[in-house]
């Protein structure tokens, strides 16, 4: 059982997850060879007693790129596929230094880092796709004093309900690592903000005693058919238990890229 993780699906950005042509085909192959579900469902999924015929499979995206609107969610339509966006609201209101903090950290231009209207959103959760946050600003949550976390998670949970008239259980933490990202401080206050769910990136597949806030998470980032399949079948399961066991200087040593927000 396992989470996929997208961000950007675009012909030419350099950050992108993959171009219209490949996660077509990712999406097809997921489609003939596994048991599509929303993110609220897969944790349900997991712990249920009876066993599918096929790999359990959630498709996610974080940020809330206007190319996700363009590109990804026409092809997810095609093949009757729901997908879950964890937006970062503070990009989505287009605030400025939401926007330019994006801007920066992609090193990219304002136009790459475009997000979706509430239009757009409106539409794509009428069309059956699931919505939650990512925040407001895209944040380290473990370097955050308790208020500044709990404005992060409480404030987009408003405004998104607010847009969409329903309440929003699931999140997903920027930057996603355990330990370096989100702490189970983070995910207390997750939990006394309403969420039901959050969603971390650690690379490995989902099991049934899996604490409901911390949901691992796979980055797709320009996978073949046989690398998803690496990822769908648990032979990449190792890393993602080294990135919750590793001590943190080891951690730091290794991948220090994870340490850079």
């Amino acid at each position: 059982m396992v989470v996929l993780c997208y961000h950007s699906v675009h012909p030419s950005k350099e950050f992108s997850s993959a171009t219209p042509e490949l996660f077509s085909d990712q999406i097809a192959w997921l489609k003939d060879n596994c048991h599509l579900v929303s993110f609220s469902d897969v944790l349900k999924q997991a712990r249920v007693s009876h066993k599918h015929d096929q790999p359990v499979v959630a498709v996610t995206f974080d940020d809330g790129y206007a190319d996700n609107y363009e590109f990804a969610f026409p092809v997810l339509n095609a093949y009757g596929v729901t997908a879950t966006f964890f937006l970062t609201i503070g990009l989505i209101e287009q605030e400025p230094r939401v926007v330019e903090r994006f801007r920066q950290q992609r090193a990219c231009s304002h136009e790459d880092v475009q997000p979706l209207t509430w239009d757009q959103v409106l539409h794509m959760r009428e069309q059956g796709m699931e919505f939650g946050t990512h925040t407001w600003s895209h944040p380290n949550l473990a370097r955050l004093d308790d208020d500044s976390a709990t404005m992060e998670l409480a404030r987009p949970k408003e405004v998104l309900e607010r847009r969409l008239g329903e309440t929003v259980t699931v999140s997903a933490y920027p930057y996603g690592k355990p330990h370096r990202h989100f702490t189970p401080r983070t995910m207390r206050i997750a939990a006394a903000t309403g969420y039901t769910y959050a969603a971390s990136a650690t690379s490995r597949g989902l099991r049934p005693g899996d604490e409901s806030y911390a949901i691992p998470r796979f980055i797709s980032s320009w996978d073949s058919p046989e690398q998803l399949e690496s990822k769908i079948l648990g032979s990449l399961d190792l890393l993602g238990t080294w990135q919750e066991r590793a001590p943190m200087w080891l951690a730091g040593m290794v991948s220090p890229e994870d340490f850079r927000y």
